[in-house]
């Protein structure tokens, strides 16, 4: 199989910003789940990077939320997010120094 001498990108792209006490028009449980699973303050200003690559050949998908100098990685693209994402992620972000 030959390969491609040219690379793609997986840039982080801006795709929301709110409040968890406002919710997300994109995924109906988002919001309630970051609350019961997280300790992100319920009326910072958040905002939702997505990064995804689109190449068949590429699994990259993953969403980031980002607050007061703080970032949570959630590998799934941000509608695809389960209850299960949230608190594994959230576990794994807690247990860095």
């Amino acid at each position: 199989m030959a390969v491609s001498g040219q690379s793609h990108s997986h840039g982080w792209k801006s795709v929301a910003t709110g409040k968890l006490i406002e919710g997300f028009s994109f995924h109906p449980k988002l919001a309630e789940w970051l609350q019961t699973y997280t300790n992100i303050p319920k009326d910072v200003e958040l905002e939702i990077l997505e990064v995804s690559c689109g190449e068949v050949s590429c699994p990259t998908e993953e969403t980031m939320i980002v607050w007061n100098k703080h970032e949570f990685r959630i590998s799934r693209k941000k509608e695809n997010i389960s209850k299960m994402d949230v608190d594994l992620s959230w576990k794994r972000h807690s247990l860095k120094p």
